[in-house]
């Protein structure tokens, strides 16, 4: 356990040094596969579909914060949308508004949830998300996932109905708007998506923040367990047709990947725990202070042995981790 804890305290220590230039480096990739990504979702203008485009986008991007990111995904789409159908822009403009109000403004954290879950379920990867998001995020990242969802979706309907609209001799406004509302109401596959998410977020946080010792690993295996017993249950019950294996697979990995995050967040190390009283003129306070698990470098000293008429020997202490 010793050896791990020091091989995660000197990768963060090599990041910590070289941050300025691996930070750039990731946001510029993830900013790059975000944009590609969302013009395959929404693949309706190609004067937009120009990946040197994405790449001096991606290139701003990564010396700006991250939720900057859903601006320059959202107006993508809705350039593509405008093209589209008139209608169904009006419709992704609201969600977008919607979004910015209610999440964006309010912690920047929620538009990289916003933009990272539509990412996931492209790549089918979202079932390694809801578990980490409730050890990470909390209780307040269910809605902002929910709206990541909905984007998601949303993308889907629009090529049926874009096709509709393009198809019918019916020219009624609104039956855009009212075509995407009936495939949510009907798509039982965003039902039990939406259900799984949320159950799993509130349920992950809520094991997470247990005062015990075994807290985050009672979160990652009951919170990945619960997920697919939501998911079979859900293809059972509405006879869907997402695969079994996927279901199994993911959740096995995704913990596995909790528990790396959970390491390199910090283990709580319970045997060294203190109690702590202090008082104001109002309250008492009564707090518990459980210290992270650290193990750092051992300090040694360096002898330089040279012969007579030479400089003095010297000692060089190492840079303690």
């Amino acid at each position: 356990m010793a050896r791990l804890v020091y091989l995660k305290e000197s990768i963060k220590y090599y990041y910590q040094k070289y941050a300025q230039y691996v930070d750039p480096a990731v946001k510029f990739l993830f900013s790059f596969v975000t944009l590609l990504l969302f013009q395959m979702m929404f693949q309706y203008n190609n004067a937009v579909d120009k990946p040197l485009l994405f790449v001096l986008i991606s290139a701003v991007q990564a010396f700006l914060p991250m939720s900057f990111l859903y601006y320059t995904a959202s107006v993508l789409a809705m350039i593509n949308l405008w093209k589209a159908s008139m209608e169904i822009f009006v419709v992704f403009f609201f969600l977008f508004l919607i979004c910015l109000l209610l999440f964006v403004r309010v912690d920047s954290r929620y538009a990289f949830i916003i933009v990272l879950t539509p990412v996931l379920f492209v790549l089918k990867l979202e079932y390694f998300f809801p578990v980490l998001l409730g050890m990470t995020v909390g209780f307040s990242g269910i809605l902002p996932a929910v709206g990541g969802i909905f984007i998601y979706y949303f993308s889907l309907y629009t090529e049926d109905v874009i096709a509709l609209l393009t198809t019918s001799s019916e020219s009624e406004m609104g039956i855009g708007m009212s075509r995407i509302v009936n495939l949510m109401i009907i798509d039982k596959t965003l039902l039990v998506v939406l259900v799984t998410f949320c159950l799993v977020i509130f349920i992950s946080t809520l094991l997470y923040q247990i005062f015990n010792e075994k807290a985050w690993l009672f979160a990652i295996i009951i919170g990945n367990v619960a997920m697919v017993l939501i998911l079979l249950s859900g293809r059972l019950i509405f006879e869907l047709n997402y695969s079994i294996l996927r279901v199994f697979v993911e959740g096995f990995l995704a913990m596995g990947l909790a528990v790396v995050v959970q390491f390199f967040e910090g283990i709580g190390d319970f045997s060294r725990m203190e109690k702590v009283t202090f008082e104001d003129d109002e309250y008492i306070y009564y707090v518990k202070a459980v210290p992270k698990i650290k193990v750092s470098q051992s300090e040694h000293n360096v002898t330089n042995i040279k012969p007579e008429g030479e400089e003095e020997s010297f000692e060089m202490p190492t840079e303690e981790l």
